[in-house]
């Protein structure tokens, strides 16, 4: 019962925790000269790291010394407080007991210092669980009763002191306790009046539209705790105002009973309120399970840090620190092994929707029934079910970045290559060509609309000026085939306030464009460009033109913008409510921002983004046919395990797979994607399926190394889209032959084809070109 008591007081009482770290000035004055010899020898030792052999033997003697020194100066430390209890009004008995006292605390800091110091078979001795251990724990221990007895003798004298104080003048305490009060007044009216303060300071964060979404929640998270919060601020400030008063400064220490008691149940509160916001998908009964076992390890975190801290501050990292650690460990071991019981049946039925498993998980679900093995069973599972899930996530955050999903799909390129090479079918397989492809890969029609939340920033910044009743002329500007068309006739379907008009730019310049417009508005086919713009000035008719491929009016020469300022000329002229979206591949738009840098304004210039590998994914499933006559076969295309997609069937992870590479190589280009797709059908002669293999690419080498000038070819020929010999030659400065000649070069390698007397980039090379071009910096795709 005295054992008990003892620790009680200690956790309780325990300012001598703090004379610990907290001696008189001169050190040496009130140390007995043994103490005081041993503390300067331990002083002089250098850092662990630094220790040479001889010093190392030096640290394990000194431990041994001190530990005989602590039995000794507690028969002493004992007698002086025998004495101060004959003598109690003695001054030179209580300071002979506090010499003792600080010498004892001084010994019980070495032996801190020298554990920390010493071979780790020293340390082990001394703080372990046999006979050595035992002893230094009833020393310690009784060390530890003989600090209480000396601190209650202390206090009491310190408490006299403070009566007296008081009658001389009490003002100290009423300052004490008038501070005090207005705190209590403060929290009183923090009580009454917080909830709507943080109502309103959420309002007012809910209208800021830059508001941080972390910073709202985390709003929304302390309005659920905010009383707690305050009591504990109150309790903290109150105690520490009250530890300014004499003899009261051990107050000081019941901030760690505050902190960890009331800190650590806020803590629960905002952790099971995370937890559950998170565990909405589950079931009812999973949420409990989830919600209890948190609950029981923050708790259980709660206690056994208190008790750590304070056996670390009042009893130092000793012998009792040390069994204190052991026992810590072994509740955790237990609290594990009791949470481990209480998920099993959960571990177990996840862990069967997992078809592929190492060894070791397959050996613990074996024998998961057996009692001697169920609970390192359950552990293995749940170890295994915790890296998958680590894994999945990783792979999913790294997923956002477009290197990593390159990368990951190279590698799987690489991977099937392989495995294409070794194929014994190869033989059986037979390419399918022409027109017959698209009934297997639907081709694109004028009404396709874009994927949901593709490009839908851009949209909405256009639709700020299309769609108002505002004059306006803007760019939208994007590479070849991601989907400018559709957007353009998107905005032509939602405007409810203008007649919408569509015009694809012709070939022939802007002539045959003004021709085409005059056609559209029934005006006479002979109209010219001042018939148009006398038309648009006088019609009461509100216009909104969706150009489309206005690089045709964009030539890559001196003069060659001369086409598209006359139509922004005659758009600007009409002076009427009429607005306009201008769509020109970004390699053209390049060209006319650095020709004519500021002079050229537009009210808005917008740039579609490269499509997502989620996107292109959807637009790929969504062209499949439905028809099974026209079905697609994925089998046989065995792609890598991936992390993320472990509970899909192996055709879905192959047809996963092969939309990666798809979406690599096109580089986010939904035309290139369904271009190459299509070249990657293939019928199986044998089973008279159309099976998917891993289309070829084409080899770069030959562009890798080809001159300037031929490049720069290349890039009048993308950058026009079909192109004449003459156009070239004008935009090039090359000579008619060596651009003819160039011509058949590349028509040789099937870089280019033929549309009547001009040439245009091939199909199937067309990834590769530009990528070449914009690696040379000639080209911005």
């Amino acid at each position: 019962m005295t054992n008990k008591l003892y620790f009680l007081l200690l956790l309780m009482f325990s300012s001598s925790a703090f004379s610990l770290l907290n001696f008189p000035e001169n050190r040496g004055e009130v140390l007995t000269p043994g103490a005081a010899s041993l503390h300067q020898q331990v002083m002089q030792l250098p850092e662990v790291h630094f220790l040479s052999v001889q010093q190392q033997q030096q640290v394990d003697r000194l431990l041994i010394n001190v530990l005989e020194m602590q039995l000794e100066q507690n028969k002493a430390f004992r007698g002086a407080l025998s004495d101060y209890k004959k003598s109690p009004e003695s001054p030179q008995v209580w300071k002979n007991t506090q010499v003792n006292y600080y010498s004892a605390l001084s010994l019980s800091h070495d032996k801190q210092q020298l554990l920390a110091l010493s071979s780790p078979h020293i340390n082990e001795l001394v703080t372990g669980f046999g006979p050595e251990g035992v002893t230094q724990f009833r020393t310690e221990f009784y060390l530890t009763g003989l600090n209480i007895e000396f601190y209650l003798h202390q206090e009491i004298r310190a408490f006299r002191d403070f009566v007296n104080d008081i009658f001389i003048s009490p003002v100290p305490v009423l300052v004490v306790i008038f501070k005090v009060f207005f705190l209590a007044l403060i929290l009183s009216w923090w009580l009454r009046n917080s909830v709507r303060f943080i109502e309103a300071l959420g309002d007012k964060m809910n209208q800021n539209s830059m508001a941080n979404n972390l910073l709202l929640r985390l709003v929304w998270y302390v309005s659920r705790a905010h009383r707690a919060i305050a009591w504990l601020i109150m309790i903290t400030l109150s105690l520490r105002i009250i530890a300014q008063l004499p003899s009261l400064q051990h107050l000081v220490f019941l901030e760690i009973f505050t902190w960890w008691i009331l800190g650590g149940a806020i803590a629960v509160s905002f952790i099971l309120e995370f937890a559950y916001q998170h565990s909405r998908k589950l079931s009812k009964a999973m949420i409990t399970l989830r919600l209890s076992t948190i609950r029981l390890y923050v708790w259980g975190f709660i206690t056994t840090g208190l008790i750590a801290q304070i056996s670390e501050i009042t009893l130092g990292k000793g012998t009792i620190y040390a069994w204190i650690s052991s026992l810590i460990f072994f509740f955790y071991f237990l609290l594990t092994v009791y949470s481990l019981h209480k998920w099993k049946a959960y571990i177990f039925e996840c862990l069967a929707a997992r078809n592929e498993q190492p060894a070791v998980v397959q050996w613990a679900e074996a024998n998961k029934q057996r009692w001697l093995f169920a609970t390192l069973c359950t552990a293995i599972a749940a170890v295994w079910l915790i890296l998958r899930a680590l894994q999945h996530y990783l792979i999913e955050l790294l997923s956002h970045y477009q290197i990593f999903s390159h990368a990951l799909a190279y590698l799987f390129r690489i991977e099937v290559a392989k495995q294409t090479e070794i194929e014994s079918d190869q033989a059986h397989l037979h390419k399918i060509r022409g027109d017959e492809t698209f009934s297997y890969v639907l081709p694109g029609s004028e009404n396709s609309l874009l994927l949901p939340g593709y490009a839908q920033q851009t949209y909405e910044s256009l639709a700020t000026y299309l769609l108002s009743d505002k004059p306006t002329v803007c760019i939208l500007s994007g590479e070849r085939g991601v989907g400018t068309t559709t957007l353009l006739r998107r905005f032509l379907h939602d405007v409810d306030d203008a007649q919408s008009i569509y015009v694809s730019c012709p070939h022939e310049g802007f002539d045959a464009l003004v021709t085409k417009l005059c056609e559209m508005l029934d005006l006479p086919e002979t109209g010219n460009e001042a018939l148009l713009l006398t038309h648009l000035r006088s019609t009461a008719k509100c216009y909104l033109f969706a150009f489309d491929n206005v690089q045709r009016l964009v030539k890559p020469q001196v003069g060659g913008l001369a086409p598209l300022m006359r139509l922004t000329n005659l758009l600007r002229q009409s002076k009427n409510n009429h607005r306009a979206v201008l769509a020109i591949e970004k390699s053209s738009w390049r060209f006319v921002d650095r020709a004519r840098g500021e002079r050229l304004l537009f009210d808005l210039v917008e740039f579609l983004p490269r499509w997502s590998e989620t996107e292109i994914s959807e637009l790929l499933t969504s062209r499949l046919s439905d028809d099974a006559q026209y079905a697609l076969s994925f089998d046989g295309l065995a792609l890598p395990r991936q992390w993320e997609k472990d509970e899909q069937t192996e055709e879905q992870r192959a047809r996963h797979g092969f939309y990666r590479i798809l979406w690599d190589y096109s580089d986010g280009n939904p035309t290139v994607a369904l271009r190459f797709f299509r070249r990657s059908l293939f019928r199986n002669s044998e089973t008279n399926t159309v099976q998917v293999r891993l289309f070829k690419i084409p080899s770069s080498e030959g562009l890798e190394k080809m001159p300037k000038p031929m490049l720069a070819v290349l890039r009048s020929i993308v950058q026009l889209e079909i192109a004449s010999p003459e156009e070239l030659t004008d935009c090039t400065r090359l000579s008619i032959n060596e651009v003819i000649s160039t011509l058949r070069y590349f028509q040789s390698r099937g870089y280019i084809e033929w549309s009547g007397d001009k040439s245009r980039v091939s199909d199937l090379w067309f990834r590769n070109i530009t990528n070449i071009l914009h690696r040379q910096h000639l080209l911005v795709k």
